[in-house]
Parts: C-alpha cells; structure tokens; sequence
C-alpha cells in the first residue's frame, strides 16, 4: 500500500512480472523538474556495494575485457551529493545497450548484471515463485 493512495499499487509487481500479469499497452512518463541527478561510474570488484543512499539504478555491464559498475540515482539535491560522495567514481555518459541485447534482454549469463539477475541476448523470462503466480491467478 502506498501512503496517501487509496487502493493496492500495482505498478511495481506488473513491472517486475515479465509478462505474467499482462501486456503493458500504453505507458505515461511523468518527469519532474528541478531535482537533480548523478550517473557515475567504476570499476566492479565483484559484488555490489550496499550504498546509503540506496541509488535508483545499480548494474554492473561488461566493457570489452572489464566490468564496470554504473549507478544512477536522482532527488533532492543534497541526498544526490550524498550518494555521489558514498558511491565515487567518475561522470558516466548516456549508453545504448540496444547493440548488446537485438533480440531482447533475456535471463541469464550475459554483459550486464543487477541486483536480481544476469542479463543475456534474447532468451526466456525467469521462474516466478509460486506465491507471485497465485496473485498472478487471483487478478
């Protein structure tokens, strides 16, 4: 439940289903203006980090012979500088991962990471839990 809302908040399982809850046919971007926002990059030692400021993205993409870890995370501006000083790095630029994945990001080993899965070209979405698969029926 999501305070001051009333009902269930159904975007983030939906989000997350990989098609088990349906088809998204019409998507809304709400952009907000005037927060500010930081894209920084390093060099992936191997296991993520736990970051206070958790930041909004976190993903590890492999670069020729090198793993980088990239993290994004935007808001207020003084929580912003705070991830920015807990995270390091350097400036990282917009990046087109369209060339890695032709088919489509699919589940398994593959040039990019995050926090759930590894990422490959193409392939299947992964097993749902049984408990998500009931609410998938229940709706």
């Amino acid at each position: 439940m999501v305070k001051n809302v009333q009902g269930y908040d159904l975007v983030r399982p939906f989000v997350g289903s990989f098609g088990l809850l349906g088809e998204a046919l019409e998507v809304v971007f709400r952009l907000r203006p005037g927060r500010a926002s930081r894209f920084l990059r390093r060099p992936f030692l191997g296991a993520f980090p736990e970051l206070s400021p958790e930041p909004r993205f976190l993903f590890a993409l492999k670069e020729g012979e090198a793993w980088w870890l990239y993290a994004y995370h935007f808001g207020p501006e003084g929580e912003v500088a705070r991830f920015a000083e807990a995270f390091g790095g350097e400036e990282a630029g917009p990046l087109d991962l369209r060339p890695l994945f032709p088919r489509g990001m699919g589940v398994g080993e593959g040039p990019l990471r995050d926090l759930r899965f590894p990422w490959q070209d193409g392939g299947g979405a992964p097993e749902a839990p049984a408990l998500f698969r009931r609410l998938a029926a229940s709706l």
